[in-house]
């Protein structure tokens, strides 16, 4: 029997960032499932390896695509490879007009993102694949949310086929500032709304994000249409073992991730670290972490180690006596990295705004999780309280549910499902 043919759009399929990682897993273990074609651009750097029965097609970038995203791809990338240099940690070496777009939030100047000036190039090269290729179903990744255009246009053109949108981190309700605005909430209402309408299937990370688009596009969405699907976890760091009985000084935590503005803002846990003695206590921070976020060079109580690799990630938490989650303290974008944190066998240290916090229903009442707020008296509350604690041998989260092997899993029975039309049996929730 011939395999489903399932055609996948993610335009930076390669790069190194979380809704492309996620995708990268998904089609790997969907080799011999499907018959799948991922559509993405040639971002300069190495194509990732596909498996047997999958193929990459590869867009190049146009002149103004090539200037506003392929630059800050490449400089991105180096600045991974030279943990020293950070986010913010621009070379005055480099000038010119390249240099000065890499350094500014360029998204600002454009709707619904930089991705706009590609819209064209991208419609065209998935028009022409899905002639082709002739796919029974497509799933495109919303992120960028430029992409949420291309489901009216799939659908003007090939209507019958099954159109799966997946969105990653929403477009209303997102984090950053400049969304906010009364003018881009607005518009961006309007958008998502018209690509969520086109959809047979919207697939969300996190059931907040499925309760906010019924709240908002209940008129052309219902519960059958969106699912849920957690982000995946690498084994990597559900087979860490687990943690000594004895614990030798200092303390050792790691958090790994980036802080923003009004978002997520370290100075609680900053200020709750200075409260223990420099040989008592250790916090090891990883990830591209802005100049103004770092904690004291100086101090001892801080090693921040930039950003790594996976595999050493999960080095350090093996390492460690507590891991630490600081969720966003507004709106419905759950980090990525809370299905990693619950995933290593360690006490967690939840530290969050309040019940409307993002991640609180996944995270809050968890084995092993202590939940404070973000300020400097409840997080040293929460850390010395672990501290007293014996490490249990093992700690029940439900983690095995968001590896990516069985995400792949979950994700292919719904696709499967949607195909077939049977959809009230096969579809996972």
């Amino acid at each position: 029997m011939a395999l489903k043919r399932l055609l996948v759009v993610s335009p930076l399929f390669s790069v190194n960032a979380p809704q492309p990682a996620r995708f990268r897993e998904l089609v790997r273990r969907w080799s011999g499932i499907f018959d799948v074609t991922v559509l993405a651009f040639d971002t300069g750097g190495s194509a990732p390896v596909m498996a047997e029965g999958t193929e990459l097609k590869l867009m190049k970038f146009t002149r103004a695509g090539r200037m506003l995203i392929g630059s800050r791809i490449k400089f991105r990338e180096r600045e991974q490879n030279d943990p020293k240099q950070g986010v913010s940690g621009f070379s005055a070496r480099k000038h010119g007009l390249r240099s000065w777009l890499r350094k500014v939030r360029i998204n600002r100047f454009f709707f619904p993102d930089v991705f706009i000036v590609e819209y064209l190039n991208i419609r065209k090269h998935l028009l022409t694949l899905t002639t082709s290729f002739r796919p029974d179903a497509v799933i495109i990744s919303v992120s960028p949310f430029t992409l949420l255009f291309l489901g009216g246009a799939l659908k003007r053109r090939f209507p019958h086929i099954k159109l799966v949108i997946d969105t990653g981190d929403p477009f209303h309700g997102d984090s950053s500032s400049y969304s906010r605005r009364l003018l881009h909430r607005l518009f961006a209402r309007r958008i998502e709304r018209m690509g969520l309408a086109k959809a047979d299937i919207t697939v969300v990370p996190a059931l907040i994000l499925k309760k906010h688009y019924l709240g908002c596009y209940g008129d052309v969405v219902d519960d059958q249409r969106i699912k849920v699907i957690e982000n995946g976890i690498s084994e990597l760091f559900t087979s860490i073992p687990s943690a000594r009985r004895d614990r030798d000084a200092p303390f050792r935590m790691v958090y790994a991730g980036r802080f923003y503005s009004g978002m997520r803002d370290p100075s609680g846990l900053y200020a709750a670290v200075r409260k223990f003695g420099p040989g008592e206590i250790l916090l090891k921070l990883f990830g591209n972490i802005q100049q103004e976020y770092l904690p004291p060079a100086s101090d001892p109580r801080f090693i921040t180690g930039g950003a790594v690799s996976a595999e050493r990630l999960a080095r350090e938490y093996e390492e460690a006596d507590l891991v630490v989650y600081l969720d966003n303290a507004r709106g419905v974008q759950v980090p990525g990295k809370v299905y990693e944190v619950l995933a290593v066998n360690r006490p967690v240290l939840y530290i969050c705004q309040d019940e409307a916090s993002p991640s609180w229903e996944i995270m809050n009442g968890r084995d092993g999780v202590f939940t404070v707020t973000n300020d400097q008296q409840s997080i040293e509350e929460g850390i010395a309280r672990v501290m007293k604690e014996t490490p249990a041998s093992e700690y029940h989260r439900g983690s095995e549910m968001f590896t990516f092997e069985s995400l792949a899993s979950r994700y292919g029975v719904l696709i499967e499902g949607l195909i077939s039309g049977d959809q009230a049996d096969r579809l996972t929730r």
